[in-house]
């Protein structure tokens, strides 16, 4: 992310956290943060809402690793499908529960990602989200 952003002309920071978001965002508003990219945590992902309140707060667009973050707040998320995942672990849990060799199983990524926006977060930033992202959105909250 930051090689692309540095070719692009985008200055980035990275703010890392264990507990104290108050004082990540503090670092981020005296940094001049314009925006910020949740990338994928546990910890992150638990505390979602919290996280997408203090961006909303701070004025911070948000992006998220996951298309479920966008329900919590964040102005898009966009990662694996958390359902399609779910459902390949079952289908491995299946064939190694009717005899096949966890060792015969193939290691896969993710196939499947979603994209949802929450345009409910992206006006009380001010933000008009173009027609185009709208229409390729797997969901775009109101």
């Amino acid at each position: 992310m930051e090689r692309i952003a540095l070719a692009l002309g985008i200055e980035t920071h990275v703010f890392r956290v264990k507990t104290d978001y108050s004082a990540a965002f503090a670092s981020m508003r005296k940094a001049g943060a314009q925006a910020l990219v949740i990338s994928t945590s546990p910890k992150f992902y638990q505390d979602g809402t919290q996280l997408a309140a203090l961006a909303l707060e701070a004025g911070l667009p948000t992006i998220c690793e996951w298309a479920e973050m966008a329900r919590t707040g964040c102005v898009i998320g966009y990662g694996p499908s958390l359902r399609a995942m779910r459902r390949r672990v079952a289908d491995y849990l299946a064939r190694i529960l009717q005899g096949t060799p966890p060792s015969a199983l193939p290691i896969e990524g993710p196939a499947h990602f979603e994209l949802a926006i929450n345009l409910k977060t992206s006006r009380a930033l001010g933000m008009d989200m173009p027609e185009g992202l709208l229409l390729r959105a797997d969901e775009v909250i109101e």
